[in-house]
């Protein structure tokens, strides 16, 4: 396979809820909440491209399928190594990684602004309680607040892409646009179904060139079709 160049996709991550990107801690007391990802240098919250990465993939594999995956461990991402996906995101397995992943996530990083607010009113708190099944009361001793970016915060997001010889850009960016599609219908981060990690994005460009606005309805248009938009020639 021969390197003909890269494809970069960049847009803004508009939080329309709190997000938690956890650190994986276990709390040290009762109640204290649990604490997010920061930068060591700047003690400022980030995505690690890790997760954006992660659920962007689950998304897509939950709405494609996977062809294959280990028999020890049935959650894990495909690992035929010639699906779309796979071609996209890597093999799950060594054994079947038959040549690079394509896509490149860096870590996202808050934008200017986002800064300057954090600065004025800090992370939120958001409160998190087990109900008792029985009473219908909260549990005793059962309360786990967690620490949020508050909504209205901005990141950028920057994704590489790899082009390789026979590789389709176009196609590889009907791919990248309905992972963004379904993150912003499902959430990031934990909490999700709690209300926490509730997303959309703007400013979408890919290779230099703007999005157009409506590349949602495209997105619903191709759907049920994008299994047949080949990333690499068969050729």
């Amino acid at each position: 396979m021969k390197l003909k160049g890269h494809a970069q996709l960049t847009a803004t991550m508009r939080l329309k809820s709190g997000l938690h990107i956890g650190t994986g801690e276990v709390k040290v007391g009762r109640g204290e909440p649990l604490p997010v990802m920061e930068l060591l240098r700047t003690r400022l919250p980030y995505v690690p491209g890790s997760s954006f990465k992660g659920k962007m993939r689950y998304l897509l594999e939950l709405t494609y399928g996977r062809k294959e995956t280990n028999p020890k461990d049935k959650g894990s991402p495909c690992w035929c190594g010639t699906c779309q996906i796979c071609h996209l995101f890597g093999s799950g397995s060594a054994n079947t990684t038959f040549e690079p992943s394509r896509l490149i996530f860096r870590d996202c990083c808050l934008t200017e602004p986002s800064v300057t607010l954090l600065e004025k009113i800090e992370l939120e708190e958001k409160p998190g309680v087990r109900i008792d099944r029985q009473s219908g009361k909260a549990a005793k001793g059962a309360l786990f607040p967690m620490k949020r970016v508050p909504e209205g915060c901005e990141f950028k997001i920057e994704i590489s892409a790899r082009i390789f010889e026979k590789d389709d850009a176009e196609a590889m960016q009907k791919w990248l646009l309905m992972g963004l599609f379904l993150m912003e219908q499902d959430a990031l981060g934990g909490g999700g179904t709690r209300g926490s990690g509730y997303i959309e994005f703007d400013n979408i460009k890919f290779d230099g060139k703007d999005i157009k606005k409506e590349w949602r309805e495209e997105c619903k248009k191709v759907k049920d079709t994008l299994l047949k938009i080949q990333i690499k020639s068969s050729q």
